[in-house]
């Protein structure tokens, strides 16, 4: 059969080639890698059985493969006259004395030419005639002692194909053409042959349900279904490279150009194979694994839309077509892909089954196709390509959970591994609690950047556009709001989200402006939503609008309660039951002096309601309520805990100030403070003293400085420039830590704004700085690397002072202190040393490194907790050419740490002191301490704790769930 060699692109048609080459001219074959190939894609040295037959017998002597792809053929007599174009070239480049190649290495006997180009084999005037003529002529004018040259072009290269299955499996996604799902037994062998039909029938049926962007989403009362093809972008995430610097890019493009690489171990990519996308709430992860999936639906379906349905034939062809509106173009290798809910899968091994991933792929495919078994897609696996998207991490929450999920996931990899499988893993989660979980020789990790102001009010303008077809007026004028909001700045920092510019969008539908606060938003959004159902006829609408405090306060006690819930094992998807709910109801109708009667009726009114639609209250299960976005489920447990009398609200923040679950609550509870309950904003503060100091592992983590810094970037108190300056005051305290990637960027960011809006804000931080680096040790290393990685180079108040500071203290000779904090951060210096041997890299564990600095004596089990809590964990270190040993890196193999066993005796003391006793050029086992100690903290459920605080609470756990309280 023929083959679409063109969508291979010339990276992996040289690689097919060297395939190829090995296959048949043997084992004395050596190909090359990415970069400058010298000419040549493979060399061989020795005897060959090739060709055959072969007037001159087999060739013997040294040989050059060198592939040619022509990216797009235009018909074969303008293909040949490129090709023989590019083989003139080629062999005068190899008679050209000056050239690299020829220096490097001595003239080849044998040129062996590969294309995809069709040669025509009509003799004398056909393309393969014409090759032969053409070298024998240039090889003798040029005088060139060549024995022979050989093409392999794309009629040859098929047939190859057709006589080598290992080659053609291990490319067939890339090449095979037509309906490839239905063409299976086609191309493979084995039980994977006789999935196509049900694998094409899954996947249409996922095309169907996936098409949409339900508006409901975001909280939208009516539910709206935009379809996600005309709605969809494409948003930018950054990425650091092979030669430490960053990049960035379109998410999914890249993400899709990724995945047109054939990704099998065997390979030995340079690059890890899979992707960690980290992004804050609402910044679009889930709609990313959708459209990604989606392409790749359309990649195996758009060839056989005739044996399609005539809507899933229209789906295909509309995404086809929006995908070229993005920029973006159907991926060439038709993976097959799967997407799973990290948190629903976390519910699956909850209960301590022996739950594998791919048996759950098999059994949620099973779901709405004819049985599919373990075994089958263990066969599938190893024949066909796939995409596996694991979204959303951080809705584990549970540690232990997060824990065997992550075990599984490990599992997953192992085995595909094992069978050699050609395999992309996209997995999500949000910053907050994340600890690369997903290891760094596993996973590029990307960040998904904020949406600049023309990207959200080009997303604005395609969303007013689809929700009012039909009343251009109404997205003009919304589409005019949104623009004057994206021309202030306090306005437009809120603008950096799709979920918050569709809340916004939603908004100046019935109104002139937006908040400038993200607090404010959701509170403005929600009582835009609500006074919508208000005013609306029937008799809900009236009960609404009756009932506001009693709808209020349920709403806010479903939001706390489901937050506590996802906290658990087995409850990640929360939902509150009918019966739940109202239990919930009759207290508080209870509270404001309602009978059994009267309360019951009413209570009973206000569920049936919720079990239909209520505001934010959805249906989701049988029977029970819940909210559609996560964000919204926070916010209105935010109220809750910020609506408490100030001592039991300033308890409850103290419990949650350090779980990563809980984040997003807190600074929304603190948003709540300053704009509701301005009397308690000094409190906020002092609050934030006390987190600061609970304790010895508080003293060394800085918990509040995280937490000012997040408040900072929320613009809390944008408006009130006294406590603007007390939470710059705490931010500037984490310039003496260590900080990865993501964390730097975000401290970068938040303080550089800051500075730029408030002038005694920026003079506290240069003053920082100023002190931190004539002291020396920690806290100058940190406060140099961080300003030459997040600083150096930016434009803006800040800029000078960071420029004064890294001439007088970066570039100064002699020391470690220097080297680590400016020259060894540097990528080219890194480079250039690596390459001329200067400096040399060696990695060693992280426990041999650390156990002279721990005090063994202190610590109950010794050598082995440490293992316990750092096994698998590596640490990098660069060898200066003075023979100083500087720790710069760190990996790991993807084993969780086990976090429990900070618990043991001894240990808590014994890590602190040995963080505090680590030279200088040790600040990376620094960095990894504290990673395991807020791993420790932040997976601490803190749910419990809250409920059992308060006497409201904990009597209202156990009416609902007994072991809530317990």
């Amino acid at each position: 059969m023929d083959y679409d060699l063109t969508r291979l692109g010339t990276r992996e048609f040289e690689h097919l080639t060297q395939a190829l080459a090995a296959q048949i001219l043997g084992p004395a074959v050596q190909t090359f890698g990415d970069g400058p190939d010298g000419g040549r894609e493979a060399e061989f040295r020795g005897e060959m059985q090739y060709p055959i037959p072969s007037p001159g017998g087999p060739w013997s002597g040294h040989g050059v493969l060198q592939s040619k792809f022509l990216q797009r053929p235009k018909g074969t007599n303008p293909d040949t006259t490129w090709f023989l174009a590019v083989v003139r070239a080629e062999i005068r480049q190899w008679a050209n004395n000056k050239s690299k190649r020829v220096r490097k290495g001595a003239l080849p006997d044998y040129l062996l030419f590969a294309t995809n180009v069709v040669l025509s084999p009509d003799p004398e005037t056909g393309g393969i005639d014409l090759f032969k003529r053409v070298t024998q002529d240039l090889i003798a004018e040029l005088e060139l002692d060549i024995k022979g040259c050989e093409v392999w072009h794309f009629d040859q290269i098929c047939r190859y194909l057709d006589l080598y299955p290992n080659i053609r499996q291990t490319y067939s996604a890339l090449i095979t053409s037509g309906d490839v799902l239905f063409r299976l037994q086609e191309l493979l062998e084995g039980t994977a042959s006789e999935l196509g039909e049900l694998l094409a029938n899954h996947s249409s049926k996922e095309l169907a349900t996936d098409q949409w962007v339900k508006l409901g989403q975001a909280g939208e009362a009516e539910n709206q279904r935009l379809p996600l093809a005309e709605l969809a972008i494409d948003p930018t995430a950054s990425y650091t490279s092979l030669d430490g610097s960053h990049e960035t890019v379109s998410t999914v493009r890249h993400i899709l150009l990724h995945g047109d690489s054939v990704l099998r171990p065997s390979r030995q990519a340079e690059t890890p194979p899979h992707i960690a996308l980290i992004g804050g709430p609402g910044q679009g992860k889930s709609t990313v694994s959708q459209i990604l999936c989606q392409a790749y639906r359309v990649a195996l379906l758009r060839e056989a839309t005739d044996r399609l349905d005539a809507d899933t034939a229209d789906t295909v062809n509309s995404f086809d077509d929006e995908m070229r509106r993005m920029g973006l173009t159907v991926p060439a290798a038709r993976r097959w892909p799967i997407r799973i809910n990290l948190s629903e899968y976390a519910d699956a091994v909850a209960g301590g089954e022996p739950v594998s991933l791919l048996r759950y792929f098999a059994a949620q495919i099973s779901r709405r196709t004819p049985d599919i078994t373990p075994n089958q897609l263990r066969s599938w696996l190893r024949a066909w390509p796939w995409l596996v998207v694991l979204d959303g991490l951080d809705e584990v929450a549970s540690p232990q959970a997060r824990d065997v999920v992550m075990e599984r996931v490990n599992d997953f990899i192992i085995d595909a591994r094992s069978v050699d499988a050609d395999l992309l893993l996209v997995a999500t989660s949000r910053p907050q609690g994340y600890r690369e979980e997903f290891s760094p020789r596993r996973y590029v990790h990307m960040r998904l950047e904020p949406l600049d102001t023309t990207y959200a009010v080009s997303y604005a303008k395609q969303l007013t556009q689809l929700r009012h077809r039909g009343d251009p007026d109404t997205a003009d004028r919304v589409l005019k709001r949104l623009e004057e909001a994206a021309e202030d700045d306090l306005t437009a920092r809120l603008m950096t989200t799709p979920l918050q510019v569709t809340i916004m969008a939603i908004l100046l539908e019935r109104r002139q402006r937006v908040p400038q606060q993200r607090y404010r938003l959701f509170n403005d959004y929600y009582q835009a939503i609500y006074n919508r159902e208000a005013s609306k006829a029937g008799p809900v609408a009236k009960l609404i609008d009756d009932y506001r405090t009693t709808i209020n306060h349920l709403h806010e006690r479903v939001g706390l309660f489901l937050q506590v819930q996802a906290e658990r094992a087995g409850d990640s998807d929360a939902v509150l039951s009918k019966d739940e709910l109202s239990k919930i109801t009759i207290r508080y109708l209870q509270d404001e002096g309602y009978d059994d009667v009267m309360g019951g009726a009413l209570s009973g009114r206000i569920v049936d309601a919720a079990m239909r639609r209520l505001i934010l209250l959805v249906p989701r299960k049988q029977e029970c309520v819940g909210f559609d976005v996560r964000s919204l489920q926070e916010f209105m447990a935010a109220r809750a805990i910020a609506t408490a009398d100030a001592d039991q609200t300033s308890g409850l923040l103290k419990i949650i100030a350090t779980s990563a679950h809980w984040r997003n609550t807190w600074l929304l509870a603190a948003g709540y403070i300053f704009h509701e309950r301005p009397s308690f904003r000094d409190r906020l503060v002092t609050l934030l003293d006390e987190i600061q100091s609970v304790d010895k592992v508080s003293l060394f983590l800085k918990p509040a400085s995280s937490l000012a810094v997040d408040l900072l970037d929320d613009d809390v108190a944008a408006k009130a420039p006294r406590f603007l300056r007390s939470f710059t005051k705490h931010a500037i305290e984490l310039l003496d830590e260590p900080m990865g990637e993501f964390e730097g960027i975000h401290f970068g960011n938040a303080l550089w704004d800051v500075a730029e809006l408030d002038s005694p804000s920026r003079a506290a931080i240069e003053q920082a700085i100023s002190k931190t680096l004539p002291a020396g040790g920690h806290g100058a290393v940190n406060a140099l690397s961080f300003m030459k990685m997040h600083w150096d180079g930016r434009l803006g108040r800040l800029a000078y002072a960071v420029k004064r500071n890294l001439d007088r203290h970066g570039n100064s000779s002699g020391g470690i202190v220097p080297f680590i904090g400016c020259r060894l951060l540097d990528p080219q210096f890194l480079i250039a040393g690596l390459n001329d041997k200067t400096i040399t890299l060696a990695y060693k564990s992280l426990v041999e490194v650390l156990e002279p600095y721990v005090n063994m004596s202190q610590v109950q089990g010794g050598r082995e907790i440490l293992g316990h809590l750092f096994g698998g964990v590596n640490i990098g270190f660069f060898v200066t050419p003075a023979g100083e040993q500087v720790a710069i890196g760190a990996n790991h193999d993807g084993r969780g740490q086990r976090v429990e066993e900070m618990a043991a005796p001894g240990v808590t003391d014994a890590l602190i002191a040995a963080a505090e006793d680590l030279p200088v050029e040790l600040w990376m086992v620094r960095y990894q301490l504290r990673q395991l100690f807020q791993s420790s903290q932040e997976r601490r459920p803190a749910g419990v704790f809250l409920l059992r605080s308060t006497p409201e609470y904990g009597e209202l756990a156990s009416l609902l769930v007994d072991d809530l309280a317990n």
